[in-house]
């Protein structure tokens, strides 16, 4: 399986427009140590340095810039997708805060379920047991506070707003794509 780039993107962008590791830190509800290691992991990813540190601080790399704007752009979707659900009338119950969704093995399965309909199809095409995408599923669903998919059919079907869900999903593990493969463009 390979590593949730989308979790150390989230606190990539965090240390990048808070302007260093110890203001990130308070923005994240994180260690210092803990942002630091995202930042360096997600360097290991993408084989390519973000900042520039010096004495002064971190300063973006050209390649940093570029993974920045690339994250907005996550984050604007999944933001999306928050402020649906705290604003949706089927909300069920409480809706977890907008870092939550930052997990791209569940936006993963759940755009496989959208498309196969059945989990143990999903099971299988991601090489995980059926009740790991049950679990990652309920959970998404718990994230959001209302279901993303209907049960009970033959076929799952995401909800109304669910299906819109479904598109914003896409389009930030599309962008997470795009950042893995053009990665060793922004290399000098």
């Amino acid at each position: 399986m390979q590593d949730d780039l989308l979790r150390q993107l989230h606190a990539f962008g965090a240390v990048a427009e808070s302007g260093g590791i110890r203001p990130s830190s308070l923005v994240l509800a994180r260690s210092p140590a803990t942002s630091t290691r995202a930042v360096a992991r997600m360097e290991r990813i993408l084989a390519v340095m973000l900042f520039e540190r010096t004495v002064g601080g971190m300063r973006l790399t050209p390649a940093g810039a570029g993974v920045l704007a690339r994250a907005r752009r996550i984050r604007d979707e999944l933001a999306a997708v928050h402020a649906q659900a705290l604003d949706s009338c089927q909300r069920a119950g409480p809706v977890a805060a907008l870092s939550a969704l930052f997990n791209e093995r569940r936006l993963q399965l759940a755009v496989a379920l959208a498309l196969l309909g059945r989990m143990p199809d999903v099971a299988q095409l991601a090489d995980v047991s059926q009740p790991a995408v049950s679990q990652a599923i309920a959970r998404l669903e718990a994230d959001l506070g209302q279901p993303v998919f209907v049960r009970g059919g033959p076929r799952m079907e995401p909800t109304d707003i669910g299906s819109r869900w479904i598109i914003h999903f896409t389009r930030v593990l599309h962008e997470l794509q795009q950042l893995r493969q053009c990665a060793g463009a922004y290399r000098p």
